[in-house]
């Protein structure tokens, strides 16, 4: 896969660099082999969300082209950053030592939604769509901006 560099240069990512890469998010972040080794396949099995995978990996920001029903891993984060929050009121110890594997756990459910919408779509916009939560935008005009937006509304509510 090849990448644009911000010299115009294109840059050569092997799926042994994204292996490794992963694995090493993996251990730094405590999950499992069995996790990494689940996620990893299920990243295999789909072109658009290795895509993205690969575009985070590189540029450390979302390329939110890939979609479920208007539905990006952008998205997925954020609905996680709620959930972690909310955990973070409870448990002090497990869950903030776990904070690094967010943007990792968010493409590992966003491949089960593509996977199985009907398991997680409802979830999604049920828990974002109550009253006193942030709202998700289907309409994007800067999906870094919408990120960073949300995110730091989620993180003031």
């Amino acid at each position: 896969m090849e990448q644009q560099g911000e010299d115009s240069k294109k840059t050569v990512i092997t799926r042994q660099m994204v292996r490794e890469a992963t694995e090493r998010i993996c251990a730094q972040n405590g999950l499992d082999a069995a996790f990494q080794e689940d996620f990893w396949q299920a990243l295999l099995q789909d072109d658009e969300v290795y895509t993205e995978y690969v575009h985070y990996l590189v540029y450390g920001d979302f390329d939110c082209r890939a979609c479920v029903a208007s539905v990006t891993v952008a998205d997925v984060l954020i609905w996680q950053i709620d959930h972690f929050k909310a955990q973070l009121d409870v448990d002090t110890t497990l869950t903030k030592r776990r904070r690094g594997s967010m943007v990792l756990l968010a493409f590992d459910t966003f491949l089960k939604m593509k996977r199985e919408p009907e398991k997680y779509l409802p979830r999604f916009r049920k828990d974002l769509l109550l009253p006193g939560h942030c709202k998700i935008l289907s309409v994007k005009i800067s999906c870094y901006y919408h990120t960073v937006t949300v995110i730091i509304q989620l993180l003031t509510v």
